[in-house]
């Protein structure tokens, strides 16, 4: 465990990991954090060889309110905690240049 996470923020930041991996072999897919936060939003769909289904969102969701955040990678710090408010904000500036990995 991360020492600057919470247990709730790290069991978050465990999952989406897991997710990347499923999808692509990668503890920390390039947008993974976009990508899941967009099946959040969305709903079920294709996420490399992952489907993101709605039990995989149901997860994501509790994991996310348990802990009030999101997990981002940060190229210096790695897994990153962000507060939710401060994720949908960095969300709305960046998923235009980031659309083309979700």
């Amino acid at each position: 465990m991360r020492i600057d996470m919470t247990p709730s923020a790290q069991a978050l930041c465990d999952y989406m990991s897991d997710l990347s991996e499923a999808a692509y072999c990668a503890g920390w897919m390039l947008g993974l954090e976009f990508a899941l936060w967009r099946a959040i939003t969305e709903g079920p769909q294709l996420y490399g060889r992952l489907a993101i289904s709605a039990q995989h969102i149901s997860q994501l969701q509790a994991l996310s309110d348990d802990c009030g955040g999101w997990i981002v990678f940060d190229d210096e710090k790695e897994e990153t905690f962000m507060s939710l408010d401060e994720w949908r904000t960095f969300y709305a500036v960046h998923i235009t240049r980031m659309e083309r990995y979700t």
